[in-house]
């Protein structure tokens, strides 16, 4: 990462400065025409696309083959960069365009194998979908063949040209977009090497909140193993840096009210995912219409299903599952072979089988060719060959599962529900959507709304976040959770449904699901709105998701005022701070600054001592590790609070006013001797920037002319920005980076069914990935401010909105 700029930016010393922008612009002129008619070879009959004021395509077409084609031709023309970022990540060519430094990131995206698995997948489709990602593939490359000047000035930095779109690619952004939300891998890692690191006692202390696993617990192990892929973590926060899907949560907020608690005697459904904010975002906003049905929402450009939406009859949004889907076994490898593994041990002499090896040639810039074999067993792709460690693993392997690699049809699911006319139909579709789970929020014209968490949970006995031995076929995966039995509720009394990441069944759902839950401050927070309000409108639907209050917050302070008033004089303008904050964080709140300050420093005197340094970066990386155990720590006097570098034993309190007057010198140090001047906008900012270029930038080695063009036309801030991670309105930063927000509300919608003309959304940048297009951020200063614009999604939008109209039209038209 240090040297990324020279790996992808060997064409940028031709680029003096700022003149190459006045060069793009002159001649290449990369700007959409929104009132041409254009010819596309591909097309069945002419195609529509009306264009409202903030760059919202509105596509009317006769027949879904073209509806997808011009959808695909509209993706390309606003996102072709973003796309091609993807293209490489899924199929591990970052090396093969950008260079040899890029190779470790191929090798771990062709192990984990996001290429072969969209392979299996595309060619088990039904003949009706793989037309229509056809018919989109083309669009892509439609765009792409009929206007080589108006490519994004990206392509021009990197020194490349497009790469021409599949069927498979749609497919395999859909387990990128899968793996991106699995988080427990990551944490069970963690939880591993800390409990090789710390002594029985104290690694207990640090476990989440046992009520979700199996009865009994078996004991925890330590097996050094895990020491091997370690390194996994950090090369998987390079590749989240490099394409903009940084943030650790993943999480989402989104809940559904019926008639009779709506204000407007229909129901209502609001959702705002949280996921890596970036320039562009996650989202593609556009609106379907074919045979006088409508379908309007958020799609995510490279593949034609919208993921959030509503049609005449119906809506949903999402929110993520947090299930443990992914583990890892420990495989023996025959002493006199290596290139056999123990299948089982059940006759009491070793069954070996022979690894399963895929050979492939991955291509590398201005070098050879190189070959990479990639080894599996029967539980999945050998994980520990990206960092191969002899001194670590000896003798052994180890194996990744996860239920990403199995085939399961999610393209089709999601084209099914987006036409579903009735919630029976609807759960047809749902029946096919596996990867990755999610709780699918609902609620429709006839007065249903629903959870529905569809996933492919794994069936499986033994301590669920332990390395599995792989010679033991008792710890093996034994299937997936019947649809049946997967947790649902419909239209419950209470006449609401909502989740946060919260735990999606109660404690006596039978299997197993995560121990991984998000700290329930915004599903609280969330459910106060819900109970005390008889009945919601959609204005407090609105200030639902602009809510910046914390409840966590609200509970730390409960718990650190007493100490600190033990020592009034010392701390007296904190005190009086705390106690007339009302636990928002707004902009102009300085109790939040000296929360978060001190909480950084909590954790930093709680733990560091107990952790070797990567230890304990890793702790923190993934911050709902660190905040669940603070709070549950800070409830009594825990052994960790004793510094183990000092010959004293310190206690709770003493760590607690040691971090605070930390968190005093560090806001006077960075923001002057005054409190009023430690306001929150002046710690938490946001600044949104393009993938590979926003972290190429970042290096000391960035030529000031590369710095001007990505930091005056591509980046798009800084920001002063409200929230925080415990609130509705996330607003988290990476604590090993603090204070600067990497993830929040990528999209937020509110649907009222007594008015289907329109939905309420804002995008925090815009639709357009082209820096010099209108469209690009122009929706920033709204979705910082709370504020929405109106997207119509039905005929109605032709009469109501300022639209500007393109024409695709067959070849053989005039």
């Amino acid at each position: 990462m240090k040297k990324i700029l020279g790996i992808v930016l060997g064409f940028v010393f031709f680029i003096a400065g700022l003149t190459a922008i006045a060069i793009y612009w002159t001649f290449y002129q990369p700007l959409p025409d929104y009132k041409a008619t254009i010819k596309q070879t591909e097309l069945q009959q002419p195609v529509n696309i009306h264009w409202d004021s903030h760059g919202v395509p509105h596509i009317y077409a006769d027949n879904k083959q073209d509806l997808y084609y011009s959808l695909g031709y509209v993706h390309a023309q606003d996102r072709l960069w973003q796309m091609t970022v993807s293209q490489m990540a899924a199929q591990g060519r970052f090396a093969e365009f950008l260079g040899e430094e890029l190779l470790p990131l191929d090798i771990m995206q062709r192990t984990i194998g996001f290429w072969r698995t969209a392979q299996k997948i595309e060619a088990s489709l039904a003949d009706t979908t793989r037309r229509y990602l056809q018919a989109y593939a083309a669009g892509v490359n439609g765009y792409v063949h009929t206007h080589p000047d108006k490519l994004p000035i990206h392509f021009a930095l990197a020194d490349m040209d497009p790469i021409p779109w599949t069927p498979t690619h749609s497919v395999a952004l859909s387990r990128l977009m899968a793996w991106e939300l699995n988080l427990s891998w990551k944490s069970e890692l963690t939880y591993a090497h800390l409990s090789e690191e710390l002594p029985e006692e104290k690694f207990l202390q640090l476990r989440p909140d046992n009520r979700f696993l199996p009865r009994p617990v078996p004991t925890d192990t330590s097996d050094s193993l895990t020491a091997s892929l370690l390194p996994l973590l950090d090369l998987d926060r390079q590749l989240r840096t490099i394409t903009g899907s940084q943030g650790i949560h993943q999480g989402s907020n989104a809940w559904a009210v019926a008639a009779e608690k709506s204000s407007t005697g229909a129901p209502m459904l609001a959702g705002d995912p949280h996921l890596g904010l970036g320039m562009p975002g996650k989202w593609y906003e556009v609106h379907l219409n074919t045979g006088k049905r409508n379908l309007a929402g958020a799609t995510i450009p490279g593949a034609p299903m919208l993921v959030l939406g509503q049609n005449d009859h119906l809506a949903w949004s999402m929110t993520n599952v947090m299930l443990d889907d992914t583990d890892f076994f420990q495989e023996a490898v025959n002493p006199q072979n290596p290139e056999q593994f123990v299948l089982d041990t059940l006759a009491g002499e070793p069954l070996y089988e022979n690894f399963t090896l895929q050979r492939e040639v991955i291509s590398i810039k201005n070098q050879d060719d190189t070959v990479f074999t990639r080894r599996l067993t029967k539980h999945g792709p050998v994980i520990s060959d990206i960092y191969p460690q002899q001194e670590l693993i000896g003798d052994r392997v180890v194996t990744m599962k996860w239920s990403g690699h199995e085939v399961s049809k999610e393209v089709e699911a999601l084209l099914t529900m987006n036409w579903a006319q009735s919630l029976e139909e609807f759960q047809q579709g749902a029946r096919q959507f596996k990867v990755p789970g999610q709780n699918f929020i609902y609620a429709d014209k006839a007065g249903n709304i629903a959870q529905l968490s569809l996933a492919n949970i794994p069936v499986r006995s033994g301590n669920p976040i332990l390395l599995r031995e792989g010679w033991d076929p008792g710890q093996d995966w034994q299937g997936y959770v019947p649809y049946e039995e997967l947790p649902s509720e419909i239209n419950p009394d209470r006449n609401w449904i909502a989740n946060a990441n919260n735990p999606p069944a109660g404690d006596n759902y039978p299997y197993y699901l995560s121990i991984y839950w998000e700290p329930d401050a915004r599903y609280d927070r969330i459910r106060q709105y819900l109970t005390e309000y008889e009945q919601l409108s959609p204005e407090i639907f609105r200030q639902m998701q602009y809510d910046a209050h914390s409840l966590y917050a609200r509970d730390m302070t409960q718990l650190i005022l007493p100490v600190l008033k033990q020592h009034d004089q010392q701390f007296e303008t904190v005190i009086s701070y705390l106690e007339n904050w009302d636990y928002s964080y707004e902009l102009s709140e300085t109790a939040a600054s000296i929360m978060d300050v001190f909480l950084l420093r909590l954790a930093e005197n709680t733990f560091q001592d107990e952790m070797d340094k990567d230890a304990y970066q890793k702790f923190i990386e993934f911050s709902g590790l660190p905040k669940r155990a603070l709070m549950r720590l800070m409830q009594y006097e825990s052994s960790f609070f004793d510094d183990v570098t000092t010959g004293e034993q310190e206690s709770r309190n003493q760590i607690i006013t040691r971090s605070m007057e930390e968190a005093i010198s560090f806001l006077r140090s960075q923001y002057g001797a005054e409190p009023f001047e430690w306001r929150w906008e002046q710690l938490h900012t946001l600044t949104l920037r393009p993938p590979l270029f926003g972290e190429a930038v970042k290096s000391g080695e960035a030529p000031t002319s590369l710095k001007l063009i990505v930091n005056n036309l591509l980046n798009h801030g800084p920001f002063a920005a409200r929230g925080h991670g415990m609130s509705i309105n996330n607003g988290e930063y990476l604590w090993d980076a603090p204070y600067e927000m990497v993830l929040g509300p990528s999209i937020r919608r509110i649907i009222d069914f007594s008015n289907m003309n329109y939905t309420l959304s804002i995008l925090p940048t815009g639709q357009s990935g082209n820096p010099f297009s209108a469209y690009y951020g122009d929706q920033t200063e709204s979705w910082l401010n709370g504020q929405y614009k109106f997207l119509y999604q039905d005929e109605s939008f032709l009469d109501r909105a300022q639209h500007q109209t393109m024409k695709l039209v067959p070849e053989q038209e005039g």
